[in-house]
């Protein structure tokens, strides 16, 4: 009878032994998660704050839009075209 007992109160420690370190290992999972959102949170915002700046603004116009100044040339080569005409299939086919 007390062999029994014994081992019960051994495989309730054990069982609470075991549950502790799975915590403890989530708990630092979960604060390598924390780490790398807060890293991506404060890129995003410098990001963010970025978005208004007139350098950015012309910045994205020219390399997204292909906007120019008036008074500028647009020189298209060859293999720019290929590329967007090969981009643009693709996009097509996610949005339908």
């Amino acid at each position: 009878m007390i062999a029994i007992i014994v081992v019960s109160i051994v495989g309730v420690i054990a069982l609470s032994v075991f549950n502790v370190i799975a915590l403890k290992k989530e708990q630092n999972d979960m604060r390598e998660q924390q780490e790398a959102l807060q890293k991506e949170k404060a890129q995003l915002e410098k990001e963010l704050s970025e978005t208004n700046d007139p350098e950015n603004v012309e910045e994205q116009a020219r390399e997204q839009l292909r906007l120019i100044k008036k008074g500028e040339l647009l020189y298209v080569f060859p293999e720019e075209i290929t590329e967007a005409e090969e981009t643009e299939p693709d996009e097509a086919d996610k949005e339908e």
